[in-house]
């Protein structure tokens, strides 16, 4: 089990990487059948990348917060890519921490490379339900 975390944006705060290794751990110890002894990446994109994903793979023109992609490999998970500067915003926006929003996001998207999802309302409550206790643990 492993984290490789991969930084593409300059001047960007610190990466709380110990405090996401801790909520990949707590989240493996809920979902070890699924997580087992796979590996993730994290990597940290600008507004610009953001957008560019998230419209080649989901149709959207504009930047989001975090975007989650299966790995095919056996040994991974897949990847969890983060943008600061969205998370930044709606963390002022809501007026919660950085920190604490970045590791919802964090959360959210490890939720989504095991399995869930949130196309209802009933699998969104669950989702965030989930994701506020792996937090708050």
């Amino acid at each position: 089990m492993s984290i490789t975390f991969i930084n593409q944006v300059s001047g960007t705060a610190r990466i709380p990487k110990a405090v996401l290794l801790g909520l990949f751990k707590r989240t493996q110890k809920l979902y070890k059948k699924k997580i087992r002894e796979k590996s993730i990446s994290v990597i940290f994109v600008s507004e610009n990348e953001s957008k560019k994903l998230n419209s080649k793979y989901r149709n959207k023109a504009y930047a989001t917060n975090v975007l989650s992609f299966e790995s095919f490999s056996n040994d991974e998970l897949g990847d969890i890519i983060i943008c600061p500067a969205v998370a930044r915003k709606q963390a002022k926006d809501m007026d919660v921490g950085f920190v604490w929003w970045l590791s919802f996001l964090f959360t959210h998207g490890l939720l989504h490379l095991i399995g869930f999802d949130h196309k209802t309302k009933k699998q969104e409550i669950k989702m965030d339900d989930l994701t506020k206790k792996i937090i708050c643990e």
